[in-house]
C-alpha cells in the first residue's frame, strides 16, 4: 500500500491533488487541521494535513470508478465538520465570553490565536497587558514585536519555576494509563546509556499491564541495560540498594487511574520505601485539561516534582502544558513528540517550553535562539 500526507488549504484541493497524483482508486486515511510551521504559523490560519492511500497491486486495469463514487457525499461531511467545528470552538472559547478584552485590534486577534492554543484566559489577559503596539509597521513587524514580548512574559514566569537545586540519580515515573511512560523511560535509558556513557540500571513494578515487563526488557537488551521486576515494595528498596552503583536509576510504575484511589494508594507504597527518588508525573497532551487538572489532584499524594508531556505530535494547542506549569509552579522536564527510540524527546527549559507554546524556535531565553534537538542534557545530573 502506498500512503501519502498532504498540506492543502482546502479538502477540495485534497481531493484534486490526491486524484492527480494517486488516481481514483486512492481513498482519504485522515483528515485534520494543522498550523503553519514557525512562529508566524501561529498567526495564520490553519492548513489541511490529509493523508490519503492506495492499493500498490491495483494497476490501471482495475476497475475505474467516478470521483463521485470515492468521494461521495463530501458536501455533507464538510457541512457536518463546520458545524461541530463552530460547536467546539464555543465550548474552547467559552460561551457567553465576550469577543475580545483588548480595544486595540492587533492584541485583540492575538488573544484569540492564545485562546485557541489552549492558554488560560487570565494568563493571557496578563501576558498581553499593556504591550504597545506601534500601528504605523507593517503587520509582520507588529506581530513580531508582539510575539517576542509574550515570549518574553512567558519565559520570565517560568525561570522562577525552574529554579531547584542539584537533581536527583533515582527517577520514579508515575501516571494514568496509555501515556507512553514505559517508552519514555526507553528513551531516556538510551540517551543516557547510549549517547552520555552513564551506568544505568532500571527497575519495574508495573506487573499488571500485559507485555509491559517484556517491553521493557526488549529495550533493555538493545541498549545492554538490565531490568530487574520487583513485586513488593520491599522489594523495590532491595533493588534500588542492589544498583546504588549506578549513575541513574528509572523506575516503571503501573498506569493507574486517577478515580481509583485504592490503587493510588499500593502505588504510593511502593514510593514510600524510596524517598529519596524524583517523581515525575507523566501525563498526555491529548487528554483535555479539566482531566489532567483532576490525575493532578489525585496523583499528589504521590509527592511529584515533576511533569512528562508525552504525544505532543498528536495536537497542536500545547496550552494546557503552560497553564499547569504556571498555576501548580511544577516544571515541566521533558517532552515527547512520538515513538522513535531514544529519539522523539527534549529536555525543557523555560525557553524552549515558551517558543513550543507559541509554535516557533526555541531558545535558552530572550533573544538566544538554539536549534531542535533529539539528544537529552545531563549537566545536571
Amino acid at each position: 500500500m502506498k500512503i501519502k500526507k498532504y498540506l492543502v488549504d482546502s479538502m477540495s484541493e485534497a481531493i484534486r491533488i490526491i486524484k492527480q497524483d494517486l488516481g481514483l482508486e486512492a481513498v482519504i486515511v485522515s483528515s485534520r487541521k494543522v498550523r503553519q510551521k514557525g512562529w508566524l504559523g501561529f498567526m495564520k490560519p490553519r492548513i489541511w494535513e490529509v493523508t490519503a492511500a492506495i492499493d500498490k497491486e491495483k494497476g490501471t486495469g482495475a476497475i475505474e470508478r467516478s470521483p463521485s463514487d470515492i468521494f461521495s457525499k463530501q458536501d455533507d461531511i464538510k457541512r457536518e465538520m463546520a458545524e461541530i467545528k463552530t460547536i467546539l470552538k464555543q465550548f474552547s472559547l467559552g460561551q457567553g465570553r465576550a469577543k475580545t478584552s483588548f480595544s486595540d485590534a492587533h492584541l485583540a486577534r492575538w488573544e484569540e490565536c492564545l485562546l485557541e492554543a489552549g492558554i488560560d484566559a487570565k494568563l493571557i489577559t496578563a501576558l498581553l497587558h499593556e504591550i504597545k503596539v506601534d500601528s504605523s509597521q507593517d503587520q509582520e513587524k507588529i506581530d513580531s514585536s508582539i510575539y517576542e514580548e509574550i515570549r518574553t512574559r512567558i519565559y520570565s514566569l517560568l525561570t522562577e519555576i525552574y529554579r531547584d537545586g542539584p537533581r536527583k540519580r533515582i527517577f520514579a515515573f508515575i501516571g494514568p494509563t496509555g501515556v507512553g511512560k514505559t517508552t519514555t523511560i526507553a528513551k531516556l535509558g538510551a540517551q543516557f546509556a547510549l549517547f552520555h556513557h552513564k551506568k544505568i540500571g532500571i527497575i519495574t513494578i508495573d506487573t499488571y499491564r500485559i507485555g509491559a515487563v517484556e517491553q521493557l526488557k526488549i529495550y533493555g537488551d538493545i541498549i545492554e541495560v538490565p531490568v530487574e521486576v520487583v513485586m513488593t515494595p520491599a522489594e523495590l528498596r532491595e533493588a534500588v540498594d542492589r544498583n546504588s552503583d549506578k549513575d541513574v536509576i528509572l523506575i516503571d510504575t503501573s498506569g493507574r487511574s486517577y478515580k481509583n484511589a485504592m490503587q493510588l494508594n499500593v502505588l504510593k507504597g511502593f514510593l514510600d520505601k524510596i524517598p529519596e527518588a524524583e517523581v515525575f508525573l507523566v501525563l498526555s497532551c491529548t487528554t483535555k485539561e479539566s482531566d489532567l487538572i483532576k490525575n493532578v489532584e489525585n496523583f499528589a499524594r504521590l509527592r511529584f516534582s515533576r511533569f512528562i508531556f508525552t504525544k505532543t505530535d498528536e495536537t497542536s494547542s500545547l496550552g494546557s502544558i503552560l497553564n499547569l506549569t504556571i498555576k501548580l509552579k511544577i516544571p515541566v522536564d521533558y517532552i515527547t513528540s512520538g515513538q522513535n527510540v531514544p529519539d522523539d524527546i527534549e529536555l525543557m527549559h523555560p525557553g524552549k517550553l515558551a517558543g513550543m507554546v507559541l509554535g516557533g524556535e526555541m531558545s535558552d531565553g530572550p533573544g538566544r535562539k538554539i536549534k531542535r534537538h533529539g539528544s537529552v542534557s545531563l549537566q545536571d545530573i
